[in-house]
């Protein structure tokens, strides 16, 4: 390891991303610390689970968290304490989520200086149906303005981020990694899943409109909806053949989750990249995705199928392909585990971050 080459990486959302790519940037050669809030709102509020996961994706990195809320005046004076600490650790790069906007004290407690740090943008637009408030188009704009280098997953989503806010700083591309996973055969039975936070540019309707054709080529088909989210009501919704977990997903449950279906479905609006998409690909089971944003660059390896956004007879077309033949479904699957095993691993994205660092910020010279 180079002593020389010192990450602080910074999140408030986005945890699950941030402390995996904490992970990877430490096992690549660097010298990484995660600073997060202590809230476990991406683990369904359950106390701990968010320390018990970055615990387990970071390895021998450094975790420091700020208590408290932005409300209690305690919480500013952590948030001062953490910067001292951060100035005497005196890293290369400050690398932060789009998502640190929500507590101004972590651009406190991180020590950002203008020109020196790096950006992941998750999201150049918002999504359709979903509140965006001016405050966070204005936050992301500043990160932009004043980094020195943005990221983003996929080409698509490097060429909305340019049209759209035209940013000074280089826009680099590095995938969305994956967790291993363990690829088992695709089952025969004919049970499509869909994974993920519910929200109208999600397109759960959309899914369940295409299912009348879909039993009518494959009357035994079945389809899981699991994740959090408002749905709306839905005739299809009453079919037994339909199973709804409204809820939170824990993790532990995810891999029966992928093992038990024969494809996965992200039958969506509007996207930028998709982390589940990416998370299925190590389980080796194939996708069907629509034609919106990075998408279609998600399954370009040949893991899954495109059908256009919106139109339920073309996505049930492609969801009777992926139930009905046998070699195309094991050939998407293949191709899913390939690129996973190739392209998509943390330790690989953390090589490619360290990279962008080199090449743009002029840090990071470990392991070139």
């Amino acid at each position: 390891m180079d002593p020389r080459c010192k990450v602080l990486l910074a999140c408030d959302f986005h945890y699950r991303y941030s402390a995996n790519l904490t992970g990877g940037i430490a096992r690549a050669g660097a010298a990484a610390t995660l600073l997060s809030r202590d809230h476990d709102l991406e683990f369904g509020s359950v106390p701990g689970a968010a320390k018990g996961f970055a615990e387990a994706a970071i390895g021998d990195a450094s975790h420091w968290r700020l208590h408290g809320r932005p409300r209690s005046p305690q919480s500013w004076l952590e948030a001062l304490r953490l910067r001292r600490r951060a100035r005497r650790l005196d890293p290369s790069v400050v690398h932060v989520q789009s998502s640190i906007g929500n507590d101004p004290r972590m651009a406190i407690a991180s020590g950002l200086r203008r020109g020196r740090f790096a950006v992941t943008i998750h999201d150049p637009s918002p999504h359709p149906g979903e509140t965006s408030h001016w405050r966070d188009d204005l936050e992301d704009k500043l990160l932009m303005r004043h980094a020195g280098l943005i990221f983003v997953h996929g080409e698509a989503l490097r060429e909305e981020l340019i049209e759209r806010f035209r940013p000074p700083a280089p826009v680099v591309v590095v995938p969305h990694g994956v967790a291993v996973g363990e690829a088992t055969p695709v089952p025969a039975a004919p049970r499509l899943l869909f994974f993920g936070r519910i929200s109208k540019y999600k397109g759960v309707d959309v899914l369940l409109d295409a299912m009348d054709a879909v039993w009518k080529a494959v009357p035994e088909a079945e389809v899981t909806i699991a994740g959090s989210g408002e749905l709306d009501p839905h005739p299809a919704l009453a079919d037994p053949r339909v199973t709804l977990d409204n809820g939170y997903i824990a993790d532990s449950a995810l891999p029966g989750l992928f093992e038990a279906c024969r494809g996965v479905v992200l039958p969506y609006r509007q996207a930028s990249q998709s982390g589940v998409g990416s998370m299925v690909k190590p389980y080796g089971r194939p996708l069907v995705v629509t034609d919106v944003g990075g998408l279609p660059e998600l399954v370009g390896d040949g893991s899954g199928l495109v059908a256009p956004s919106e139109d339920p007879a073309a996505l049930a077309t492609a969801l009777i392909r992926v139930l009905e033949d046998d070699e195309l479904a094991a050939g998407l699957a293949r191709a899913g585990v390939d690129t996973a095993a190739r392209e998509g691993s943390w330790d690989r994205v953390g090589e490619l971050t360290l990279a962008a660092y080199r090449e743009h910020l002029g840090v990071c010279r470990c392991g070139s």
